[in-house]
């Protein structure tokens, strides 16, 4: 459902619309801006983290507010966006350094986006460490 018509001056695209988002949330997530994460995020939010468990979006946010949860770094690349409906699919790769120690993880994310009232929503995250190196 890419818009295939000419936007006005200062007009965005949902593509346009969603990189910033995930810009965003980047930027959210490092400075640990927990109104700003609460305000992009759908209540009924939830993760598939790394740390091999299901986390809701309030359990998310604790765990940014206690520092379970924290990167020093954060940097992602975005392979894929597609929209169906008001609903978007983004994956692709990220890096993160955690502290104290500096680990640095290479992981692969699907975040889905959903526009509610007009307003785009994270509604779900799926990220994970890889096992191995692909073979292609």
């Amino acid at each position: 459902m890419d818009e295939q018509q000419p936007l006005p001056p200062g007009s965005t695209t949902w593509q346009d619309d969603i990189r910033a988002l995930e810009q965003s949330t980047c930027s959210a997530f490092l400075a640990v801006d927990l109104p700003a994460l609460e305000k992009m995020w759908s209540e009924s939010y939830v993760v598939n983290s790394p740390l091999q468990q299901v986390l809701t979006k309030q359990q998310l946010l604790e765990a940014l507010r206690t520092g379970r949860i924290r990167h020093r770094e954060y940097d992602f690349e975005i392979e894929h966006m597609s929209r169906h409906a008001d609903t978007v699919i983004v994956m692709g790769r990220d890096r993160v350094v955690d502290p104290p120690d500096g680990k640095e993880l290479r992981r692969r994310f699907t975040n889905v986006w959903q526009l509610v009232d007009g307003v785009w929503r994270g509604v779900a995250r799926h990220a994970h460490v890889p096992s191995r190196e692909p073979h292609i």
